[in-house]
């Protein structure tokens, strides 16, 4: 190795950012707190969208030509939530943080699962009430 120093202080950087990876939700703790909450509630809303996603896709197996399009649609509402959320979270800086602060952390990804908990409600009425409906 050619330099153990840059070796050393990553390494040393790694261990102490680990802390913060054991974060556990307590929505009225400190930031770190709260921002487990909000990840935890986009994990949720993404699981729930897939699981709709797939029970959809499973009512309507017989039919290729919905599928196709069901699929075509699903990937463009994900590229629709990524620019809507990077709209949102607008920073002239390439670090969101510099803009939004210590709370960007809580609030993308509360967003996101509010943009993915839309979307599973519009799948969720598809798969109850038809596709057809209006």
């Amino acid at each position: 190795m050619k330099n153990p120093h840059i070796f050393i202080i990553t390494l040393i950087t790694t261990l102490w950012s680990l802390p913060a990876l054991a974060f556990e939700c307590n929505p009225d703790g400190n930031q770190s707190e709260m921002n487990a909450c909000a990840y935890d509630d986009m994990k949720k809303a993404d699981r729930e969208l897939n699981r709709v996603y797939k029970d959809l896709r499973n009512k309507m197996k017989g039919d290729k030509t919905y599928l196709r399009n069901l699929k075509l649609a699903q990937r463009a509402w994900i590229k629709f939530r990524d620019a809507e959320l990077e709209t949102m979270f607008s920073c002239d800086d390439d670090n969101p943080r510099i803009c939004w602060g210590s709370m960007y952390g809580m609030l993308y990804p509360y967003a996101h699962a509010e943009l993915t908990t839309e979307r599973t409600n519009r799948l969720r009425f598809y798969l109850k009430k038809g596709i057809n409906s209006s």
